[in-house]
Formats: C-alpha cells, structure tokens, sequence
C-alpha cells in the first residue's frame, strides 16, 4: 500500500534533504581560514622599514684668516736704537764740555774721516748688492750675506764718528752742526731698519713687495744721511 511504503522510507521523500550540506561546510572553513590569517597578520609584528641614510654634511669653505704680521723692529732692535739715540744725545753734551789738545784734535779729525771710510764703504757696498739683486745681476742670499758681514764694520764706524766727533770742538750754534746731528740721527734709526729688513728677508724666499719698498726707503735714506754728514763735516771744516 502506498502510505505504508512512504513512512518506512522518509528518505527518499526529500532527496536534497539527505546530501550532505557541503557549501556550507566549505563557507564555513573558508571563512575560519580567512579569520585565522587575519588574527595572524594583526598579531605579526611589522618589519622595519630601511631608513635613508643620512645627508652629508655640507662642506664650508672656511674664511680665509687674515695673516698677522708680527712688527717690523723687535724690542732688540729697539733697545739698539734707544741705545744709539741715548749715545749721540750724551756726545752732543759732553762735547761742549771738553777742552781738548790740539793733537788730540788733530788725532781725532784723522779718527773721524777714517770711520767716515770704514762706515760710509761698507754701506755702500751693501747697497750695491742689493741694487744688482734689484736687477736680475744678483741673489737675495748673497744681499742678505753681506749685510750680515759688514753689519759690524757699519756700526763700528758710526761709533767712531761719534767719539771722534766729541773731540772736534762742534759749535751747536751753526746750522751746519745742527744738520750734521740731525743726519747721524738718520744715520743711527737707518741702521736698526737696515737691521731689522736684513732679518726678515733672511727668513722669506720671496720677500713680499712691501718688505722690498721698505728695503729701498732704508737704503736710500742711509746713503742721503751718511753722505749729507760727510760732506757737511767736510764743510765745517775748511
């Protein structure tokens, strides 16, 4: 009988009803896979990201220092000028104080002119280095070289005239006399420069064109000075 075949067969009534469910069941661990992969990229820990290295530092030119140039006479050569200036003030005043013989006097006046020689050549002799080097004849060493060797006969000289010239009778009341201590004053100041430029181009290769300048204005004022007293004594004396 047909009822009796369908209650013992429930089954076969509804046959969607008896596959299993498998869209479902795949939904479902595709949607348990994609949580778990989401739960682990959020519990990850990020790597780090490469840093750019930093920018070098630019580079500044630095200013340029100005050079400092240490002064021209050292105390030294200070004091050596002090010195001479103190000597030619203390002659000028003994000189009217003495009574001298008149050999004395004649020995003296022979005293003076030989210094006049020794001081007044050994400068020129000098300067006659220094001219040729100015001109392409010469070496700066070999200037330097003989200013350091005739720098004691130039001073030796200029001591002498100024002993020998405290025993000549100067009359501090002519013009003449008077023009002849101002040119051994110029005498004594050039001869501490003379100095002084000989050091510094013993220490430069390539003297700097101001140093030159200086060299020439020294030169040249020793040669007017020592030549200015020469003939000036030469004058008050005939």
């Amino acid at each position: 009988m047909p009822a009796t075949s369908s209650q013992t067969h429930p089954a076969a009534a509804d046959p969607a009803a008896s596959r299993p469910d498998t869209g479902t069941a795949a939904d479902t661990g595709t949607a348990a896979d994609a949580g778990s992969v989401g739960d682990a990229s959020a519990g990850a820990v990020p790597e780090p990201q490469p840093q750019p290295a930093p920018a070098p530092p630019e580079r500044t030119t630095p200013s340029p220092a100005r050079r400092w140039d240490p002064p021209l006479v050292t105390r030294a050569e200070a004091a050596l000028a002090a010195t001479a200036l103190s000597a030619l003030g203390a002659v000028v005043v003994v000189s009217q104080l003495l009574d001298p013989h008149p050999g004395v006097r004649s020995v003296a006046q022979f005293a003076h002119l030989a210094c006049v020689v020794v001081g007044l050549g050994s400068v020129l002799a000098v300067d006659w280095f220094g001219l040729r080097w100015r001109l392409g004849r010469g070496s700066l060493e070999s200037v330097v070289a003989t200013a350091r060797a005739l720098a004691v006969p130039i001073w030796l000289g200029l001591a002498g005239l100024l002993v020998s010239g405290m025993l000549l009778e100067p009359e501090l009341s002519a013009p003449l006399t008077l023009a002849k201590v101002a040119m051994v004053t110029v005498t004594c100041l050039a001869g501490v420069l003379a100095l002084a430029v000989g050091r510094r181009l013993a220490a430069r290769r390539s003297p700097s064109p101001r140093l030159v300048r200086t060299g020439l204005a020294v030169a040249l004022s020793s040669q007017v000075a020592w030549w200015s007293a020469a003939v000036i004594g030469f004058l008050n004396r005939t």
